[in-house]
């Protein structure tokens, strides 16, 4: 219970062995950190010498080296090591640097991928974020210290490395290996420390006076553009925003085979995926656009400014997701822009619902890893446009340049940018930060309204329904548009107040009402519209996101009017967002009318992302031969676009007819970005349900198969929940060496819920390397036993089960995104 009852701390976010967490206190400070690594890449491990410089003054250190097999420990008074830490009293009348040599077999932290797995030479690349740097170099395994850095690497011919800064030299050692010295002559934060081993094609240029360069795989040379053109111009972009031209000398992009996340802010030397890069086929509807100005926006927040501790991870991941949207808005116009915000607040509530709730600053966890949710990334997000609108959108772009200038190579928490709004904006923001940053929830608003013809008056009802993990009511405005056949009338609406009631003097009825249609405000409105509107405004309105919350309702009401009305959408409007949901909304319908109109418009429509709509709404017409030929034509066709065609080998699966199986088996041998077309058929089998179906999905968990591949096949054996082998198979694969493979094992084991899971995910929840994973695991494990303890019924537990089902097929669509660190 919280001391402060109107601060509200969530729901089952927290265990009960949770305890707040607040900052390390170093009583020493690293001035400088240089590192000499000797890469063994088949022993997989690495020698290393590391010379630590402190602060004059300090009398004493302790850094995190976890099973380090210790060979000297030098420069310092008096050390000792046990395992975890390595401690060190210093003299204090003297600089000193302390030598401490070591030999390492990472267990994480450093990722050895063998030559098969990479392009034909090993891949060894580090990543630290949050704390997993300790498990490499003896270091300050936390954010709130900054120094500047030095690594030098030596690696066997002909792998070359990248890291952070600037190249001082590269030469042969006297035993004929490459050694590449790098130096980042800024401070920065232990765990942006980076370096990258690999063999690799490189184009660089200049821009605005900073070098780009972009290294990519040997051979991949060609998928250069695609990703990364856009690079020179968000920097553009986002050093005008900031009005803070982009600080360090060089940026460049490394893209290497089986990261673990997205990508990864690595001061002047980010790290990503290469699961990024593209051909021309994919990028009709695939974009590494997102996930390159997430973080590159890092560069300023993150990098620049780091927060001080990890429960103020919003400072860095929030805004990064944010200013990627703003980027979006620069270079594909507002409706694109409000979309991804629609999208961005779908995401959140998605996890709101069906885990937890939390504020976004909290600092009640176990693990660091755990802050990096929905809640950190685009909840945050909204928070922030949120307050750009409260107070405009010059003062907040102020703002940001003052908490760049304030903290420029330093750390900050989020009181420090909550007094940098105000000082700009002159707006008193406690209550605000206090309701949408320190408190789980948001506003919940059923709006209802009606016309009075005699008194021509327009009645408008709000009411406030949030849950008791919200607060009663927030000081926000809530705008209301209403259009009539010659005007627009827009009032803004008090949230102070739980309900309240407003009357509009109007000359005639309104076409059509909009609450909040530019999603001003992080909420949840849901707005109780007469019929005959929503089927005439849903093709009027001339706001993005009002439209998407029509076809919303014409989904719940269904009928043959509103599948006219859809088709017509999908068809028609100007944005293809709305289009794609329009056409998933035919399939939440469900009728004879509604397939009809799908098949109708596949014929017709031919933008690829809306085609992707159509195609996965199909899906649900189980046992239709009409719907499966259709299909077919789509999987078959070379000249549609991957993801269209992924989508399709999924609903194909989902109708359940045996004539799927050699189409889909057909269709696992076509290659495609990110095995998507792999993948894909890889998940419509599974939907079958059939035996022959398992057979081969369980041939695809092996490592023989590409990672996607393999992640598609984990999640997907959750469809045969009565095969005995199925659990043997997890329990294998929860020791797996790939993280997203584990992460797979408790995604397939969120969808069973089987009992006979919980030793393998008791065990995941304690010794897992990565910590989401361990997280996750145990949510699971809570999720079974609250089952058990409850007895809860056949039939409910079913349900729970479908629930998950559709979660698991929103993470794979989220795997082939991939943005960000999510």
């Amino acid at each position: 219970m919280s001391h402060q009852p109107y601060i509200k701390t969530g729901r089952d976010f927290v265990f009960p062995d949770y305890k707040p967490r607040y900052p390390r206190k170093p009583s020493f400070k690293i001035d400088h950190y240089k590192l000499f690594i000797n890469i063994d890449p088949d022993d997989k491990r690495l020698d290393g010498e590391a010379y630590i410089t402190f602060a004059d003054g300090c009398t004493s250190a302790s850094l995190d080296a976890v099973d380090f097999e210790m060979l000297e420990i030098s420069g310092a008074v008096e050390s000792s090591y046990d395992g975890k830490n390595i401690y060190v009293r210093l003299n204090p009348t003297i600089k000193n640097t302390v030598k401490i040599v070591y030999r390492v077999w990472p267990r994480t932290g450093v990722h050895f991928i063998p030559s098969s797995k990479s392009n034909g030479f090993p891949s060894i690349w580090s990543h630290g974020e949050p704390e997993y740097h300790r498990n490499w170099m003896p270091i300050y395994d936390y954010p709130n210290m900054k120094f500047t850095s030095e690594l030098v690497v030596t690696v066997p011919k002909p792998l070359e490395v990248v890291s952070n800064g600037e190249l001082v030299r590269k030469e042969e050692s006297p035993d004929g290996r490459n050694v590449w010295h790098w130096l980042m002559d800024k401070p920065h934060t232990s765990y942006l420390i980076s370096f990258v081993a690999g063999v690799f094609d490189r184009e660089e240029e200049m821009f605005d006076g900073v070098k780009l360069e972009y290294y990519v795989p040997r051979g991949m040379k060609q998928y250069v553009k695609n990703s990364f053109s856009k690079t020179g111009d968000m920097m553009r972009f986002f050093s005008q925003y900031f009005m803070f031209p982009y600080p360090f000398k060089s940026y460049r992009q490394v893209c290497v085979p089986e990261f673990v996340v997205g990508g990864m802010e690595n001061t002047t030397a980010t790290t990503l995926t290469d699961l990024t890069l593209h051909d021309d086929i994919a990028h009709m509807d695939f974009s590494s656009d997102p996930l390159v100005a997430h973080e590159l926006a890092h560069q300023w927040f993150g990098d620049l400014v780091t927060c001080r501790d990890w429960s103020h991870i919003w400072l860095n991941e929030s805004f990064a997701t944010y200013l990627e949207n703003l980027y979006l808005r620069h270079d594909k116009g507002r409706d694109e822009f409000l979309y991804e915000l629609y999208n961005d607040l779908q995401s959140y509530l998605d996890e709101y619902r069906r885990r937890y709730s939390r504020p976004v600053v909290y600092r009640v966890y176990k693990y660091p890893e755990e802050l990096f949710d929905r809640h950190a990334y685009p909840k945050g997000g909204l928070v922030l446009h949120t307050l750009s609108n409260i107070v405009g959108e010059e003062n907040f772009r102020k703002a940001l340049n003052l908490f760049l200038k304030r903290h420029s190579f330093s750390n900050a928490d989020t009181e420090d940018f909550r007094k940098a709004l105000e000082e700009v904006s002159g707006i008193p923001l406690e209550q605000l930060f206090e309701q949408l940053v320190y408190s789980s929830g948001h506003p919940s608003i059923k709006a209802a309204y009606s016309w009075d013809a005699d008194s021509r008056m327009l009645k408008i009802s709000l009411k406030q329904v949030q849950g008791d993990d919200s607060p009663e009511t927030y000081g926000l405005e809530l705008e209301v548009r209403v259009s009539t056949s010659d005007e627009t009338l827009v009032k803004k609406i008090s949230l102070e107040e739980r309900e309240v009631t407003l009357y509009l003097p109007l000359k005639e009825r309104p076409g059509h009402v909009c609450i909040d249609p530019e999603l001003k405000l992080l909420r949840v409105v849901e707005v109780e519209r007469p019929l005959e509107e929503l089927l005439k405004a849903v093709e009027r309105c001339e706001n993005v996101v009002c439209r998407l919350e029509m076809v919303e309702s014409l989904a719940k009401a269904g009928g043959r009017r509103a599948v006219e009305v859809l088709e017509r959408v999908v068809r028609q409007d100007r944005f293809w967002g709305v289009s794609y949901r329009a056409a998933k909304a035919l399939g939440d319908i469900g009728s004879e009318d509604a397939k009809k109109a799908l098949i109708r418009l596949e014929k017709s429509v031919h933008h690829p992302k809306i085609r992707r709509g159509i195609v996965e709404a199909m899906g649900i017409f189980e046992k239709d031969k009409e719907v499966f030929d259709v299909l077919v034509k789509v999987i078959e066709n070379a000249s549609e676009s991957y993801y269209v065609r992924q989508s399709a080998c999924i609903s194909l699966g989902r109708l359940k007819l045996v004539e799927a199986l050699p189409v889909l088996t057909e269709a696992s041998k076509t290659s495609s970005h990110a095995h998507v077309i792999h993948s894909g058929a890889v998940q419509g089998l599974a939907e079958t349900g059939f035996d022959e179906a398992f057979k081969f999905v369980v041939e695809r968990v092996n490592q023989e198969y590409p990672t996607p591949v393999r992640v598609a096949a984990t999640v997907s054996l959750a469809k045969f929940p009565g095969k005995k082998e199925v659990y043997e198979i997890l329990e294998k694969l929860s020791e797996d060496d790939s993280e997203r493979v584990r992460h797979a094992v408790v995604a397939a084991a969120r969808e069973l819920l089987d009992p006979r899971l919980l030793q393998i995910l008791d065990k995941m929840a304690e010794k897992d390397l990565n910590e989401r994973v361990r997280r996750t695991a145990r949510e699971v494990v809570k999720r079974i036993r609250d089952n058990l303890e409850r007895g809860v019924e056949y039939k409910a537990l079913r349900e729970e089960v479908e629930k998950m089902k559709e979660e698991n097929r929103r993470i794979l669509d989220k795997i082939y995104r991939i943005e960000g660190k999510t």
